[in-house]
């Protein structure tokens, strides 16, 4: 794995660990926002590993994870899926316009999506 790479695996670790520990502060909003981080970065390793590209953006980052799909790359339908999923959980979190609360139960399948994105991206760059 590249130090690129490895650097965008560091951030995705840190960010499922934010996760984790606002999960188990029960502040769910942020356990979810930091689960989904967690599988951007780990998305950003991967099609950096693979193209040598850094995408800045979410939906760049996003797009180029799926051209990756669409040319062969094989990963969990369900874990790319919460790319765009958390993404939008994210958006209403973060910016509204309304209040939006997460429940415990969906905090604890965003960080059961992360980590397994995150395990799976790992797979993907050794």
């Amino acid at each position: 794995m590249s130090p690129e790479a490895v650097n965008y695996m560091v951030i995705a670790d840190a960010m499922l660990d934010r996760a984790s520990r606002a999960f188990l502060a029960e502040i769910y909003e942020d356990a979810a926002r930091n689960a989904y981080l967690a599988a951007l970065n780990a998305a950003r390793a991967v099609v950096f590993d693979k193209t040598m590209t850094a995408p800045k953006t979410h939906s760049g980052t996003r797009a180029k994870f799926h051209d990756l799909i669409h040319t062969g790359m094989v990963f969990d339908a369900k874990l790319v899926k919460f790319l765009s999923d958390g993404f939008d959980t994210k958006q209403h979190v973060d910016y509204g316009p309304e209040i939006i609360f997460v429940s415990r139960a969906q905090a604890e399948d965003y960080l059961a999506c992360a980590t397994a994105f995150l395990a799976a991206a790992k797979i993907l760059c050794e």
